[in-house]
C-alpha cells in the first residue's frame, strides 16, 4: 500500500481520498490557491545553506570543516532538512508548480487534491476540467485531471500530464505519472540549473490552452463527419511522410536505404489505425487521419534527446500538426 499524506497536509474537493473514511479532509467547494496550498501544507519555501562535517585538525580539536560542492535543502517554516546533495540539484520552490497551474485554473480547471508526504519531501496536486472534450463516435478514455507532481528529496522531478486519475497518495501520484508516459502527455522539468528557464517557457504554451478548447472540439467534430476511403488514408499516409505521389517511393535515383526508412516511416503510421489511439468509428474519417497524424508528429517520429521530445511535443509550435486538417481537406476534395 502507498503512502498516504501526512496529518494535516492534504485536501480533496466531495469526493474523500481512499483513505479518509472519516471524511477528515473533505471540502464542499473549491478552493482558491492561498487556501488550497494552506491545507495541503505546501505554503512554504525550500531554503538552502551549505553543509560541513567534524573534524578533528592537527591539534586534535574538534572543528567544522564546510563540504564543498554540497548543500542541505530545507523547510523555510520549520527547518526539516529535505535533501543533503550536490549544489548542481537546482531546488524548485512549491510555488513554482502552484504557478504554474493557476494558468489553468485561469482557464478554467479547479483544484481538485492537494497534499504532501513524508514530511514534505514529495508534493503533488491534482486539476479538474469539469468540461470534458466530446468527439462524435470518439469513446476513448478522457483525461478530466491534470496531475503534478515534485520532489525536495530528489526523488522525482517535477512534472506535469493529463490523466484519468485523481491523486490522493503514493499509489495514485505513480499511477498517474505511469499513465502520462504510456500516453505521451508526461511533460518533466529536471532540477538542473536552467529549469526554470524551461518552466517559464512552458507557461506561455499554458496560456494558450484554454482559448483554443472550444476552437478544436468544433474542428475535431467536423473532421468526425468526413468520411475517407481507404485510398484516401493511403494517400494521406503517404502525404505527412514526404512521399505525395509516389515521388520517394517510385523513384529510380533513391537509394534503397532511404526506400526502406520511408516504408518504416509508413509502417508506424498504418499501425495507428489498427491500435487502440484511434476509435473504431474513426479508422475511416478525417478525425482518425488526424489524430493519427499527431500521433506521429509528437510521439512515433525520431528525436535526438528526451529533451528535444519534450519540446516539440509542449514547447514548439508545430507547422507540421497546424497543416494536418488543411492537408485532409485536400485529400479529400481531390
Amino acid at each position: 500500500m502507498g503512502a498516504i499524506p501526512d496529518k494535516g497536509a492534504f485536501f480533496s474537493v466531495r469526493t474523500p481520498a481512499w483513505w479518509d473514511t472519516a471524511r477528515e479532509y473533505v471540502l464542499a467547494e473549491y478552493p482558491g490557491k492561498e487556501k488550497a496550498m494552506e491545507l495541503a501544507d505546501q505554503n512554504w519555501d525550500v531554503a538552502q545553506r551549505g553543509v560541513a562535517i567534524e573534524r578533528r585538525n592537527a591539534d586534535g580539536v574538534l572543528c567544522w570543516q564546510r563540504v564543498e560542492g554540497y548543500v542541505e535543502h530545507f523547510r523555510s517554516d520549520n527547518g526539516v532538512t529535505l535533501r543533503i546533495g550536490s549544489d548542481t540539484f537546482q531546488r524548485i520552490p512549491n510555488r513554482v508548480p502552484w504557478e504554474f497551474c493557476e494558468l489553468l485554473i485561469e482557464q478554467g480547471f479547479l483544484y481538485e487534491t492537494a497534499g504532501c508526504m513524508d514530511e514534505g519531501r514529495q508534493c503533488f496536486l491534482t486539476l479538474l476540467l469539469n468540461e470534458p472534450i466530446t468527439i462524435k463516435g470518439d469513446d476513448s478514455v478522457t483525461l478530466p485531471y491534470v496531475g503534478a507532481s515534485w520532489a525536495h528529496d530528489g526523488s522525482m522531478s517535477f512534472s506535469v500530464r493529463s490523466t484519468s486519475v485523481r491523486q490522493v497518495c503514493e499509489n495514485t501520484v505513480s499511477a498517474s505519472e505511469a499513465e502520462g508516459k504510456k500516453l505521451g502527455t508526461n511533460f518533466v522539468f529536471r532540477h538542473t540549473k536552467n529549469v526554470l528557464e524551461r518552466v517559464a517557457e512552458a507557461k506561455k504554451v499554458i496560456k494558450g490552452v484554454r482559448e483554443n478548447h472550444d476552437v478544436y472540439v468544433q474542428a475535431m467534430n467536423e473532421l468526425a463527419e468526413i468520411h475517407v476511403t481507404p485510398a484516401q488514408r493511403d494517400m494521406f499516409v503517404s502525404t505527412i511522410i514526404g512521399d505525395k505521389g509516389g515521388v520517394v517511393s517510385m523513384s529510380a535515383t533513391v537509394s534503397d536505404r532511404v526506400k526502406d526508412n520511408l516504408e518504416a516511416e509508413r509502417a508506424k503510421i498504418n499501425a495507428c489505425f489498427f491500435g487502440p489511439t484511434i476509435p473504431e468509428a474513426h479508422k475511416l474519417t478525417g478525425y482518425g487521419l488526424h489524430l493519427a497524424g499527431v500521433e506521429y508528429a509528437d510521439h512515433l517520429r525520431g528525436y535526438r534527446s528526451k529533451d528535444s521530445y519534450v519540446r516539440r511535443t509542449l514547447l514548439t509550435d508545430s507547422p507540421f500538426k497546424a497543416n494536418l486538417n488543411r492537408t485532409i481537406r485536400e485529400i479529400v476534395a481531390a
